[in-house]
C-alpha cells in the first residue's frame, strides 16, 4: 500500500510579488510592550529555564498551531528532544508570513532558534522551507545566519507531514515568528503584541507581507493594501485550511493569522454532483476516502462513519481542491469531524488529528 506520506499535491505557489517586497510594520497605538521584569542582564548566560519563563512572560504563541511556546519548549525538554527544527515551509498558495520573515529579519530568527536551542537542550538546529517553490523570485539561501536551510519535499500538505515525520527523529518544530519574538523577548525585553501576515489575492492592488498589531480588524489590513476591487471571498489563516470571513469589520487578527486573502471569482461555481472519479481519495494525505465521508455526513448516515476514521481527517483542503465537481468536500468532512468530537466530549488538536 502507498505510504500516506508521501500523498498529496504540489500546488502554484503564487507567492510573489509579497515574498520579495519588504516586510512592512503596520502597528497601532498602545499600551507599552515591555515586560514588567527586569531586562537579562547577560542574555548569553540565561539558563534553559529562565529562557522559558521569558517565553512565558512574553505570551509568545507559536503561529504554527497556536500553542503557548514556553509549553512546546518545557515539554520537547522533558521529551530529550536533540534537533529543533524552524518552521518557515508555508506550504499553502499565497502565504509566506513564515518564510519572509524568516529571511528578512535573519538575524533575529535565528538568534531566537539558538535561544530556544539552549532551552530544550537539543544538540542542533536548522531552518525547513518547503522545495517547490518554483514561481518565487527569492533566491532561498543554504543558510540564514548561521542556520543551516533543510528543504522540505514532497507534495501538500507538507508541512503537517513534516511535523508528523519530524517527530518520529526526535525533532521538533517550532514557528520561525515565534524564535522572533523570542529573539525580542530576551534582549528588547519585548512581549508579543505583534503577528506576521500575508495580505494577498487578485483583489489586492499591493501584496506584501506585514508584522501588525495583534486585534487590529481585517479590514484594517486590507485597506492597508489596497483593495482594487471589491472580493467575493476573503479568507483568514490560509488559502488552503483558512476560514472564511463574513465581515471584515469585526473579524481580528491573531499570532495564528498567517494570511489574509481576497479573492473576486468571476464565475459562478455550482456545486455539481459527485461523478465518483476518486481523485480525493488518490491524492488525500491521511489515506482517507473523502467520496464516503461526504456521502455519508451529507445524507446523515453517521452510523457507517467510524469504518473510515473520519477523526483522521486534517482539514488540509486537499480533496476539495482537486474536485471536478467543486464539491466543499473538506469542509463539510472536518466540520462532521468537529461535531462528532464535540458530542464525545474530546477537543480537535493535532493529537485528535493523528489518531
Amino acid at each position: 500500500m502507498e505510504d500516506i506520506f508521501t500523498r498529496g499535491i504540489v500546488l502554484e505557489q503564487h507567492k510573489e510579488p509579497a515574498l520579495s517586497r519588504d516586510l512592512q510594520e503596520f502597528t497601532s497605538p498602545g499600551p507599552s510592550a515591555l515586560m514588567e521584569r527586569e531586562p537579562a542582564a547577560d542574555p548569553d548566560a540565561l539558563t534553559a529555564e529562565e529562557i522559558i519563563t521569558i517565553a512565558k512572560e512574553a505570551g509568545i504563541i507559536d503561529e504554527s498551531d497556536g500553542m503557548p511556546l514556553w509549553e512546546k519548549l518545557r515539554q520537547g525538554r522533558s521529551q530529550g528532544i536533540s534537533v529543533l527544527a524552524v518552521d518557515a515551509i508555508d506550504d499553502e498558495p499565497y502565504i509566506s508570513s513564515q518564510l519572509c520573515p524568516a529571511i528578512q529579519l535573519g538575524d533575529q530568527m535565528a538568534g531566537g532558534a539558538r535561544l530556544a536551542q539552549k532551552a530544550l537542550g537539543a544538540q542542533e538546529s536548522f531552518v525547513a522551507i518547503y522545495k517547490h517553490l518554483m514561481d518565487v523570485e527569492t533566491k532561498i539561501p543554504q543558510e540564514i545566519a548561521g542556520l543551516p536551510v533543510h528543504r522540505i519535499t514532497g507534495g501538500y500538505p507538507a508541512e503537517y507531514r513534516a511535523n508528523r515525520q519530524l517527530q518520529d527523529k526526535n525533532t521538533l518544530l517550532l514557528g520561525a515568528c515565534a524564535m522572533i519574538h523570542l529573539w525580542r523577548a530576551v534582549y528588547q525585553n519585548r512581549k508579543q503584541d505583534t503577528c506576521f501576515v500575508t495580505v494577498a489575492g487578485n483583489c489586492i492592488a499591493n501584496p506584501m507581507n506585514l508584522e501588525v498589531t495583534i486585534g487590529m480588524t481585517a479590514m484594517q489590513l486590507l485597506e492597508r493594501c489596497g483593495l482594487a476591487q471589491n472580493p467575493t471571498r476573503i479568507v483568514a489563516g490560509g488559502s488552503m485550511m483558512g476560514y472564511g470571513v463574513l465581515d471584515p469589520e469585526k473579524t481580528l487578527v491573531g499570532p495564528t493569522t498567517r494570511g489574509l486573502i481576497a479573492f473576486r471569482e468571476y464565475s459562478k461555481h455550482v456545486g455539481y454532483t459527485c461523478i465518483g472519479c476518486g481523485r480525493c481519495t488518490k491524492v488525500c494525505p491521511q489515506g482517507l476516502s473523502p467520496y464516503y465521508l461526504y456521502q455519508f455526513i451529507t445524507r446523515k448516515k453517521m452510523k457507517y462513519i467510524d469504518r473510515f476514521d473520519l477523526e483522521r481527517c486534517i482539514g488540509c483542503g486537499t480533496c476539495s481542491y482537486v474536485c471536478p465537481a467543486k464539491l466543499d468536500l473538506s469542509t463539510i468532512i472536518f466540520t462532521g469531524k468537529v461535531e462528532r468530537l464535540a458530542k464525545a466530549g474530546k477537543e480537535v488538536t493535532y493529537e485528535t488529528d493523528a489518531q
